[in-house]
């Protein structure tokens, strides 16, 4: 019979001992890579940052400024359900706030104690001096006022 040799036997499922792991050593020594967790509200923010080119504007935007611009030339077309998503957009902008028109008056409105009584009254009409000349004309029959 054959002798048995000092080194274990090789074979299958039985590597050659310098060929294996040391004790405390592993094979992955950086391990498995970490998963990227999609974020629905970056990947929503990355969509919407991201530029597009919108062919019947023929210039490029982002992408929720041609979300705004769709809805928007949607609801102008007279289309129900975009001018309903058009008031909720305005309901949840934060910073929403109509520009002003340069042809009205801005600004704070002084309004003369003599209107004031006279609106609690409910007979105001004619003319209401605010200061030096400067005044209200109040229309007696629509009863808007005229600076």
């Amino acid at each position: 019979m054959s002798e048995p040799c000092e080194t274990k036997t090789v074979g299958y499922k039985r590597p050659p001992s310098k060929t294996q792991f040391k004790p405390g050593k592993s094979g992955n020594p950086r391990g498995r890579p970490k998963r990227k967790r999609l974020d629905m509200s970056s990947a929503l923010n990355k969509a919407f940052n991201d530029k597009v080119v919108v062919t019947g504007l023929g210039r490029t935007l982002t992408g929720m400024e041609a979300f705004v611009q769709s809805i928007v030339h949607r609801a102008l077309q007279g289309e129900s359900k975009a001018i309903s998503e058009l008031l909720r957009l305005f309901a949840k902008a934060k910073l929403f706030k109509p520009v002003p028109d340069t042809t009205r008056l801005t600004g704070v409105v002084v309004e003369p104690a003599a209107l004031k009584r006279d609106r609690a009254l409910g007979i105001e009409q004619g003319w209401y001096e605010v200061c030096d000349g400067l005044g209200l004309w109040v229309d007696p029959i629509t009863k808007q006022i005229y600076s």
